[in-house]
């Protein structure tokens, strides 16, 4: 019982993470621009960095840093002005592949165990050399992967219509992170025929160690 509430939890976050990224490519699309839409697809996005913020930081340094980063754009507005609604709508996508990015990429640092590597060692206990070293090429791509979702974006936004960027950002974003996963896992029941474990228990490590950030380093 217990197994199919989670089953339907996942699912229901799922539904709700797609319904979201298909209103912001509706309203991107429809340039129905409001105080109201904007504070409905950015909503979301204040929330779960305030979440992350406090449980990294604290409850005082997020207050700070929020208060900060509200004055910084109170003042680049000020001088500047806002804006053109498109950049809002695509804040989202580009904060997200930036955190992880930055959540990837700063495991492969010197001293620090890389990501994936320790994701595998949490599943399977002690992993072989060569399993060590596949982990942390993984762990690379995935850190390739995000930034070059960010590039395709600038570049698309610059040089494509904005349908066609729209289109890349919420409505293939989830697409494509699905068939990395598929793509790898996929190779990696092939090659490593003795290393085999579910999508799915990744996923639950990642997602439960995820706010803590202290994945990656060496105990």
């Amino acid at each position: 019982m217990q197994s199919r509430g989670k089953w339907v939890g996942t699912i229901a976050s799922a539904v709700v993470f797609l319904a979201y990224q298909f209103l912001i490519h509706k309203i991107v699309v429809s340039g129905q621009i409001t105080p109201v839409t904007v504070t409905l697809i950015l909503a979301p996005l204040v929330v779960a960095t305030g979440w992350f913020c406090a449980l990294e930081l604290g409850l005082r340094r997020t207050l700070l840093l929020t208060s900060a980063l509200v004055f910084s754009g109170w003042a680049i507005i000020s001088m500047t002005g806002l804006p053109h609604p498109a950049i809002i709508l695509g804040l989202p996508h580009l904060a997200t592949n930036l955190f992880l990015l930055w959540f990837f990429a700063r495991t492969l640092k010197a001293g620090r165990t890389p990501l994936i590597t320790s994701i595998s060692q949490r599943i399977h206990g002690s992993i072989t050399p060569d399993l060590q070293i596949y982990t942390r090429r993984i762990t690379w791509v995935w850190s390739l992967f995000f930034a070059l979702q960010i590039i395709v974006s600038i570049a698309l936004y610059i040089f494509a219509p904005l349908q066609v960027w729209s289109v890349f950002i919420n409505l293939l974003n989830a697409p494509l992170i699905a068939l990395m996963f598929i793509g790898e896992y996929t190779y990696r029941v092939l090659r490593y025929r003795d290393h085999k474990s579910s999508i799915f228990s990744g996923l639950q490590i990642f997602a439960r160690d995820a706010p803590a950030t202290k994945a990656g380093r060496r105990d």
